[in-house]
């Protein structure tokens, strides 16, 4: 007998199943994580691109870990003192539907859709576990009577997704020496502290497609070993710590060209 997911429910079997119901409700109104490559492509449609930067303490952390997770995909930096990990994510933003969502609630771009669209409703870092009850997707994509999409002890299933995780974990590497050049040719030197927000950097669409080409192109390294970078917060506490772990600190500017999202109320 089909069953569909409950709910409410933590697990309602051992395995997953899942198929997409064209619902649309994936593709509106999102901060879409890009690579280098997806970046150019989107912007070359005439998509709007955003870099989100946030940084964190360079420290050593458990293999595994989300911190582990994060830290091999983020851009060496330093605050005066202080090491640093800089994560910088490419990001498609549009407000309502996706500009390449059609009538009928398809892609009009599925086959150079980016890796992030394949991957949903999957998840692409290992230390994150599937709950379809934080998913967008409708209770009845989640129907028994649908094909198997994931096992607790083998992972993803459906090999276009198990692919698109793949390839989004080894670009989230690769493109780390690329988001340095990108950085610093944008003069990129402030971030939010990980975990309380983010700074949200608004370059040019000509601007960011000109110098994402150029790092995608370079035959050598253009950015310095550890980027410089002051570290944003509108908390006086914070910036305390920051000061304290010999950082520089610094509040919130619109002014220098993007704007501070808290994660926090």
């Amino acid at each position: 007998m089909s069953m569909a997911y409950q709910p409410g429910s933590d697990d309602p079997s051992p395995s997953l199943h899942f198929a997409c119901t064209s619902c649309g409700k994936c593709c509106t109104g999102l901060r879409l994580p890009l690579s280098v490559s997806e970046a150019i492509t989107w912007l070359e449609r005439g998509g709007r691109v955003e870099i989100l930067c946030d940084a964190a303490p360079d420290m050593p952390f458990p293999e595994g870990s989300a911190e582990a997770y994060r830290a091999a995909r983020a851009v060496p930096a330093i605050s005066d003192q202080l090491p640093l990990t800089l994560s910088a994510t490419l990001t498609a933003v549009f407000e309502g539907p996706c500009p390449n969502l059609q009538a009928d609630m398809r892609c009009g771009a599925y086959e150079i859709r980016p890796n992030a669209c394949r991957i949903y409703p999957a998840e692409v870092r290992p230390d994150r576990r599937v709950v379809p009850t934080e998913k967008l997707c409708p209770s009845d994509a989640w129907d028994d009577a649908h094909p198997t999409f994931m096992e607790p002890a083998q992972g993803v299933l459906d090999m276009e997704t198990a692919n698109a995780i793949t390839r989004s974990r080894h670009a989230g590497i690769d493109d780390v020496g690329r988001k340095a050049g990108l950085l610093a040719a944008l003069h990129i030197d402030q971030a939010a502290l990980a975990n309380e927000g983010y700074a949200i950097w608004k370059p040019s669409l000509d601007t960011l497609l000109d110098r994402l080409r150029a790092v995608r192109d370079a035959q050598d390294g253009t950015a310095p070993d550890r980027l410089y970078v002051e570290i944003l917060s509108p908390r006086a506490e914070t910036r305390q710590m920051i000061a304290e772990a010999q950082g520089v600190d610094a509040v919130p500017d619109s002014t220098r060209g993007y704007d501070y999202l808290p994660l926090y109320g």
